[in-house]
Parts: C-alpha cells; structure tokens; sequence
C-alpha cells in the first residue's frame, strides 16, 4: 500500500516536471518515450524489485509466487492507467488552439486623373479641360481658374480640395493661394532669402515658394511628377 501510494505521488510529480520541461503539444515523440521510460519501466522495476525483495526475506520460492501472474500485470495496468489518466486531463486543460490568418491582397487602383473642370461663367457652367488649365488661385476665399489663353473662370471648393483632386494631373500646391500645373511654370530664380521665385506662363504677381517647401518643390520641378 505504501509503494502504491508512493509511486503514484512519483508519476503527478514526474507528469508536472515534463509538462513544463517538455509539453506534449512541442515534442510528443520525446515526450511519449520519457513518460513511459521514467513513468512505466521504471516505477515498474523498483516495484517489482521491492516485491522480489520482500520474497526472498520472507523465505517464499519465486516460482511458487505470483508475482509474474498477478504483481507484474496488475502493477503494469495500474502505471499506465495513472499516466493515461495525466495525459487525458493535460489534453482536456491545454487545448491547443491554432489560429489561422486569412491575409487578402486588395489592390487600390490608382485614381483616375480629371479630364476636365465645371466652372462657372457668369450664370452659366462649363466643362474646361484639365489641359487648358495652368492655375488656380485663392483670393478672399474664392477660387479662380487661369487658363493657358488667359481666360479666367470662377470654381467651386477649397485650394485644398483641389490640391488632392489633381495630383494624378501633376499640379503642385506652390503656396497658400497657388496651385499650378507642370507646364503653367516657365522658371524659377533662387532668392537671398532661400524662397524660390516661380515665373508662371500667365501674367501673375511674384509667386514664391516658401523656405520648407523648397527641396520637395526642386524634386517635383526635376522629376516632372508629384513628389
């Protein structure tokens, strides 16, 4: 009763030590010949030892015992009925829980570039296509559509709306009251104040770009794209 009690103490203990040192779910081959090498064998040898030992002090013959037909079976049953029932209640407390990404690729296509403006003249609304347009200009919070044969057309919206609107039309917001296009710029002369001076294809006051914009404008004005 005592090595009963003891060698079931030795299995809670050696399942608990090899859970922590070697998870079932991380090496179940490793594991498996572990938990029956030190939790079968060899609670089996020490028991079956001790039972030869008690046999051979109490003056009985071993092969009038019944220590293969009855000791040996029932103490093998008993071990692996102990370990089955610790692997069982690991099993049932450490589910293993895979969790499984689905990544979907979702391309965005580019936006399609305006092809044309409404603008308003007088009471009226006309389509001006975004090649004819060279700038748009803020004034008194009102916008103002310059284009190349110089005509001039009110618009609808913010300068930052429209800056958004045509970058896919490579038009660069110069400054505060200033979006132009690629093309509307003829030049662009170097200040001692580090600004950038843009001399536009259409008649306009001096339009400079400001101090912290000047290395992304160069980039824009080099490449002839949007930086």
């Amino acid at each position: 009763l005592a090595v009963t009690f003891a060698i079931g103490f030795y299995i809670r203990w050696l399942t608990r030590y090899l859970d922590i040192k070697l998870p079932w779910y991380e090496g179940f081959k490793s594991r498996l010949f572990r938990q029956v090498l030190l939790g079968i064998v060899v609670p089996l040898l020490v028991s079956m030892l001790l039972e030869v030992t008690y046999l051979y002090f109490a003056n009985i013959p071993l092969a009038t015992s019944s220590i293969l037909n009855l000791e040996f079976p029932l103490a093998f049953i008993f071990l692996l009925l102990a370990n089955l029932f610790y692997l069982v209640s690991y099993l049932f407390y450490h589910k293993k829980t895979e969790i499984i990404t689905i990544t979907r690729q979702v391309t965005i296509p580019a936006p399609k570039p305006i092809e044309y403006i409404t603008v308003q003249k007088g009471f009226t609304e006309e389509r001006v296509d975004i090649e004819n347009c060279a700038v748009i200009t803020s004034s008194s919070k009102l916008l103002w559509m310059h284009t190349y044969n110089g005509e001039q057309y009110r618009m609808q919206g913010t300068l930052e709306e429209w800056e958004e609107k045509l970058k896919a039309a490579n038009f660069y917001r110069i400054n505060r009251q200033y979006l132009a296009a690629l093309d509307a710029i003829r030049s662009v002369e170097q200040t001692d104040t580090r600004k950038l001076k843009v001399n536009l294809v259409i008649p306009a006051d001096d339009v400079f770009v400001s101090k912290l914009n000047v290395a992304s404008f160069r980039q824009w004005w080099k490449k002839g794209s949007p930086s």
